[in-house]
């Protein structure tokens, strides 16, 4: 199996997670903890969990595109890079952090992967 074919599917991974009352940044630590969960996620429902386990990820050149003010919610941009397997590569990535109505839990929408 090829690693780059991983870069050609489209997938949307959601979590939710947390207690806090306002919304994670794009770079804090509980933020790109769950981005590079649901990618580990998508391989393993991709490939199986062993190749997954052979896959080291990592997320560069976070970005912030948007803040929406009116919610608090940010849309991210970043770099994701995986390497292991067949190779090394690094593709694009957005995703999106919201915290529910209540405060008390947030969300962590990835597309690209």
């Amino acid at each position: 199996m090829k690693l780059g074919l991983i870069i050609t599917s489209v997938f949307v991974g959601s979590i939710l997670v947390g207690c806090s009352d306002s919304v994670p940044m794009c770079s804090d630590t509980e933020t790109t903890n769950l981005v590079s969960e649901i990618a580990n996620d998508k391989l393993v429902e991709t490939y199986g969990k062993e190749y997954a386990s052979k896959i080291k990820l990592g997320i560069e050149a976070i970005r912030t595109t948007d803040t929406n003010e009116k919610t608090g919610a940010n849309t991210c941009a970043a770099d994701m890079s995986m390497s292991g397997g067949n190779g090394q590569t690094s593709f694009p990535i957005t995703y999106t952090v919201e915290v529910t109505d209540n405060g008390d839990e947030f969300y962590v929408n990835v597309f690209g992967l």
